[in-house]
C-alpha cells in the first residue's frame, strides 16, 4: 500500500492531511503513539489520539518517512491540522474518528475482506459488552479505553437503555428498521444490535436523580410502534458498573412482566419504578440457598401473613386494599381512585381488616414493614407462581388467627 491507496481507503473520516513521503506500509504492522520509538523503518504507520498526537509533537518525538494517524478524542475534540513541524518528512492524516475504529476498519481492508463502516462499529459494541458481561472486561481504565475508542462520545453520567422485541419476530427488514429508528431517537449515541435486542449506552452531561434528558412519551410511542419493550437502569458515573447497569435494565423488563405490574409509562420499564421487587429476588435466592425453601412468609410481617391467608379462603382483596392505602398514604379518597372503589367499600374493608387482626392500623412505624411484605408475597405469587396455600394447604385455621411464623 501507498499514501495515495491510504487516503482514499480513509477518505470518508479525514479532517486534512498532508502527504510528503509515498511508502505506507500499514500491511508491516500499526504502531501506537505512545512509547515513541528512536527508530522506525521508513513506511512505519503510527495512530494514537489528539492528546498523544501533542505529546509528541511537545518533545519533538516525531520521526521521518513515516505516516501519523491522529484520531479524534472521545470527547468529541477534533484533531486540529497543524502542520507547523514542516521539517519532520513524513504524512499526517488528521481523521474524524477514534483510534479503535480506524484500525478495526484498516484490519479489514488489509485482510482483503472490508467491511462496511456500520459493520465495522458493530463489532467493536458487540466485542464490548461481550467482555462486560463475561467480567474480560473489569478494570476501569481498561473500560475507559474500549469506551474512548466508540464513534461516539460517552459523557459522565451513563445509563443502560435494553431495548427487546416483545414478540419473536426477527427477521432482517424489522430488525434494521428498529436500528434506525433507535438511532434516529438516539442520535450521536452508541447502540448495539445483538441480533435479538439492543443495548443503548445512553449518556448525558447533566447530572440527574432518576430520570434521563429524554422525552419518555415518545419514547413509549417508538416502542409501541415496534412492538418492543425497554428496561432503562439507574444512571451512574462508573464505567466499570456497566455490567450491573445491563443487568438492573433487563430484570426491570422481566419483573415488570412476571409480576404484571404495568409500567408507569407504557412499555418503559424503569429499574427505579422495579428496585424494591430486584432486591426482593436477590434476597429470595440467598433465602433458598440457605434455609432449602421457597416459602418467603418467614420474611414477612405476621399481620400480612393473617390477611393474605384469609383472602386465599375468602377469595377476598383485603391485602390490595391494604398494600394501596399504604401506598396512598392513608388518603382514602386516593385509594378508592387507584382500586376503583367507592370510598365506604375502602372503610369497610380496612375495618374488616382491623377486625382480622384484633388492632388498629395507627402503628406507623409498621407501615413500612407492611408495605415491603405485601410487595414480597406479590413477588412469591407472581415471580415464583407459589402461594401460601402451596405451604399451609393442611392448616385449618380460623378468620382470625394466623398461619404459623
Amino acid at each position: 500500500m501507498n499514501i495515495e491507496k491510504l487516503i482514499h481507503d480513509l477518505d470518508d473520516m479525514i479532517i486534512d492531511c498532508k502527504k510528503t513521503v509515498s511508502a505506507c506500509l500499514p500491511e508491516d504492522g500499526i504502531r501506537f503513539f505512545l512509547p515513541p520509538p528512536v527508530s522506525a523503518p521508513e513506511g512505519t504507520v503510527f495512530a494514537g489520539s489528539v492528546s498523544e498526537w501533542k505529546l509528541l509533537t511537545e518533545n519533538e518525538l516525531l520521526l521521518d518517512g513515516c505516516t501519523y494517524l491522529i484520531c479524534r478524542e472521545n470527547d468529541s475534540r477534533l484533531p486540529q491540522p497543524s502542520f507547523s513541524c514542516a521539517e519532520i518528512k513524513s504524512n499526517f492524516l488528521f481523521l474524524n474518528a477514534p483510534v479503535q475504529t480506524v484500525l478495526l476498519k484498516l484490519t479489514n481492508i488489509l485482510t482483503g475482506h472490508p467491511l462496511s463502516h456500520s459493520l465495522t462499529v458493530t463489532q467493536l459494541y458487540r466485542d464490548f459488552w461481550r467482555d462486560i458481561l463475561s467480567f474480560r472486561l473489569t478494570e476501569k481504565k481498561q473500560i475507559a479505553a474500549r469506551l474512548n475508542a466508540f464513534p461516539f462520545p460517552v459523557h459522565a453520567h451513563i445509563a443502560c437503555i435494553l431495548v427487546r422485541s416483545a414478540h419473536k419476530r426477527q427477521e432482517a427488514p424489522y430488525l434494521e428498521d428498529v436500528l434506525h429508528a433507535l438511532q434516529d431517537f438516539f442520535p450521536n449515541t452508541n447502540i448495539c444490535p445483538t441480533g435479538n435486542e439492543w443495548i443503548i449506552l445512553y449518556s448525558q452531561k447533566r447530572d440527574t436523580s432518576d430520570r434521563l434528558d429524554i422525552s419518555y412519551e415518545a419514547f413509549s410511542s417508538l416502542l409501541i410502534r415496534h412492538h418492543l419493550d425497554a428496561g432503562i437502569s439507574y444512571v451512574c458515573q462508573l464505567p466499570e458498573i456497566l455490567h450491573t447497569l445491563y443487568l438492573t435494565a433487563a430484570a426491570s423488563m422481566d419483573l415488570g412482566r412476571r409480576l404484571s405490574i404495568n409500567p408507569t409509562i407504557k412499555r418503559i420499564y424503569t429499574f427505579h419504578q422495579y428496585n424494591p421487587y430486584y432486591v426482593f429476588h436477590l434476597c429470595s435466592q440467598t433465602f433458598v440457598k440457605q434455609h432449602k425453601t421457597e416459602n418467603l412468609v418467614y420474611l414477612t410481617h405476621p399481620d400480612i401473613t393473617r390477611i393474605y391467608y384469609h383472602d386465599l379462603t375468602k377469595n377476598n382483596n383485603l391485602l390490595d386494599v391494604l398494600y394501596t392505602y399504604l401506598s396512598c398514604e392513608r388518603n382514602l379518597n386516593r385509594t378508592s381512585e387507584m382500586l376503583f372503589m367507592h370510598r365506604n367499600t375502602i372503610l369497610n374493608k380496612l375495618n374488616k381488616i382491623e377486625s382480622i387482626l384484633n388492632h388498629k392500623l395507627d402503628f406507623e412505624s409498621d407501615h413500612f414493614l407492611l408495605q415491603m411484605s405485601c410487595m414480597l408475597l406479590k413477588y412469591q405469587h407472581s415471580y415464583l407462581r407459589r402461594n401460601l396455600n402451596d405451604y399451609f394447604s393442611s392448616c385449618t385455621l380460623k378468620d382470625n388467627s394466623g398461619c404459623p411464623h
